[in-house]
């Protein structure tokens, strides 16, 4: 509204003004994001291209081996009668199931090793 600015305002405003010193700091976090950046897309195209390979070998002979695996880790480990008891500890009474609460528990442990 007016044009006349407060000359003790504008005088504290000087003496606040500083100049900031550069210290690489915002370089590192630059070169920090570029890096990240770079990795992700890295990761995104190994990524489809073990799709690509994978979708490949599916196609190819290999398939009935893969169908074979699937069927040897699909045994059950322990025989049950009981219909719900089998139904309960479906999940974790094959081989399929073994495997993945042992590379669970191993995930664990480094987890634990590591922090």
């Amino acid at each position: 509204m007016s044009n006349e600015r407060d000359p003790v305002l504008e005088s504290l405003f000087a003496q606040a003004k500083t100049e900031l010193s550069e210290n690489g700091f915002g370089e590192q976090v630059m070169t920090g994001v570029e890096k990240r950046r770079r990795n992700v897309f890295l990761g995104r195209i190994a990524l489809v291209a073990l799709l690509v390979i994978f979708e490949l070998l599916l196609s190819a002979p290999i398939q009935n081996s893969v169908g074979t695996m699937t069927e040897a880790l699909s045994t059950s480990l322990i025989d049950v009668e009981t219909g719900w008891l089998a139904v309960a500890v479906a999940p974790l009474n094959s081989v399929a199931g073994l495997i993945g609460v042992l590379l669970v528990g191993l995930h664990s442990l480094y987890r634990r090793r590591i922090r």
